[in-house]
């Protein structure tokens, strides 16, 4: 394998992979409802402070088209209805406003009440209703009342053989018009913030140098592809209980074990072309899967008939015997073995129901460095190497504590986990570095947590990551770029 981690491709340009994108925008819809409220908030606002209320009055009229109207016949009927447009213009007309604005008490024109008069007819009806609006309410019933009063005179003047008679009066308004200028200010802020923040999102994605795609793992880290693990859908874990996901549960799904299979079958046939029997374990941060990944590998490597020894070597965050819901009483874990109080035939406990054999860590250590580089543990691990086919590590995050790169010290092989859009590639890429300059022999990266079987596939609810249950790994902070729902 070529070490030279410095040595990647020519920058291929911005590339955007769309699944990923809109799984993070949908991890991140709670900018999105933040950044919508607050913009559609901003938009009604501004729509409060520029626009006025306006109040609106009504009368209606019937046309005939005879000045006699005892006897209506239904030709009547339909011409009167076609004579509707011809009052229509009359009541709009020019004289009509005219003699309108010279009865108002208050300065208006007649251009002006061109603005505030709509003459409307009513489809196969002789019904015409005219709406006046204003910024007043007085204003409006003003205008509407001068049109009832000088009506007559001007159809009597242009239109003297037929009739047009009130049918509605004006009333005088009492409250202002519904502002559908607030809704439809308030809908275009909504709009614009949805935008931004999907925007935002975009940018910031796009700007971080993560791995997105299995390709990335040999382009940007120059490293061997062993195998892509997706998410998958799993119900919430009861509440204050941890629960792994197994490849002995078949509910994960036929992809999510088969991917696992898939995995050993690489990993076996590199261990064996090279004489590898202890297998380290790691990734460049907390949350990436590697508990999870360590447990599995020795799981399907144990189903294939091996006898594989799972070595929880991460003393600061133990977590595996929570998951295999072990009860391991104290003084039976790794650290009692590497003290020498207890001996190790004692500490390693058989789980009957996998098939596998645990040596567990059980409570937090407050030096770990100085455990795990003993002589003591080198010792151990050569031991369980003489009496089983397979002995996995787990340990604690590369970039956050050297435990990882003491281990190689004692290790044949390592694997990094690396999970998808998570830790940038600068960071993984010092890990491997670092791991490589140790005597372990890096055998490849595992792409955890894809988003390519499904956009909405996830780890269900739960949050037993390294963050639940401690705030920071020796004196190293926690704080990863995102919330995560898996663990370590």
């Amino acid at each position: 394998m070529n070490t030279n981690v410095n040595n990647v491709s020519e920058p291929r340009g911005l590339e955007v992979n769309v699944l990923l994108l809109l799984k993070t925008v949908l991890t991140k819809w709670w900018i999105l409802l933040i950044s919508t409220v607050l913009c559609a908030a901003l938009g009604w606002g501004i729509s409060v402070i520029t626009t006025d209320p306006t109040y609106t009055t009504n009368l209606s009229f019937t046309t005939y088209n005879k000045a006699a109207a005892d006897v209506v016949s239904s030709s009547d009927i339909n011409s009167s209805i076609m004579m509707t447009n011809t009052f229509k213009y009359i009541l709009e007309g020019r004289p009509m406003r005219e003699t309108v604005a010279k009865s108002c008490s208050f300065p208006v024109t007649a251009d002006q009440l061109s603005k505030y008069v709509s003459v409307n007819t009513q489809t196969d009806t002789n019904i015409i209703i005219v709406n006046v609006t204003t910024d007043s309410p007085d204003k409006s019933y003003e205008i509407a009342s001068g049109i009832a009063k000088h009506y007559q005179d001007i159809v009597d003047y242009a239109y003297p053989n037929a009739t047009l008679q009130i049918y509605e009066k004006p009333f005088k308004p009492t409250t202002h018009d519904p502002q559908l200028s607030l809704m439809r200010f308030a809908a275009i802020g909504g709009a614009i913030g949805f935008a931004l923040a999907f925007i935002l999102i975009f940018v910031i994605n796009a700007a971080r140098d993560t791995v997105q795609t299995s390709d990335d793992i040999q382009i940007k880290l120059d490293s061997k592809l062993l195998g892509s693990i997706s998410t998958v859908r799993t119900k919430s874990s009861k509440k204050g209980g941890q629960q792994a996901l197994l490849i002995t549960d078949r509910s994960l799904g036929f992809s999510f074990i088969e991917s696992y299979k898939a995995i050993r079958t690489r990993v076996e046939t590199l261990c064996t072309r090279k004489n590898y029997k202890t297998i380290l374990v790691t990734s460049a941060g907390a949350n990436e899967g590697k508990t999870t990944f360590s447990l599995n590998l020795a799981l399907s490597l144990s189903q294939n008939g091996k006898s594989v020894l799972l070595i929880d070597a991460d003393m600061r965050k133990p977590t595996l015997y929570r998951f295999l819901n072990l009860n391991i009483p104290r003084g039976n874990d790794l650290a009692s073995v590497i003290s020498g109080k207890t001996d190790l035939s004692d500490a390693i406990k058989y789980v009957e129901k996998y098939k596998l054999f645990i040596l567990s860590s059980i409570e937090p250590n407050s030096e770990p460095t100085e455990i795990l580089s003993s002589q003591q543990m080198n010792k151990i691990v050569k031991a369980a190497r003489k009496e089983f086919d397979y002995v996995i590590i787990d340990t604690a995050p590369a970039a956050v504590v050297t435990d990882a790169t003491i281990l190689c010290n004692f290790a044949d092989a390592c694997i990094m986990v690396v999970r998808e859009n998570f830790s940038d590639v600068t960071r993984i890429r010092s890990v491997i570095s670092d791991l490589e300059s140790y005597r372990a022999d890096l055998i490849g990266c595992v792409y955890n947590n894809t988003s390519g079987e499904g956009l909405f596939g996830h780890y269900g609810k739960y949050h037993y990551g390294y963050y639940n249950y401690y705030k920071g790994y020796g004196g190293y902070s926690y704080d990863e770029d995102e919330p995560v729902s898996e663990e370590s």
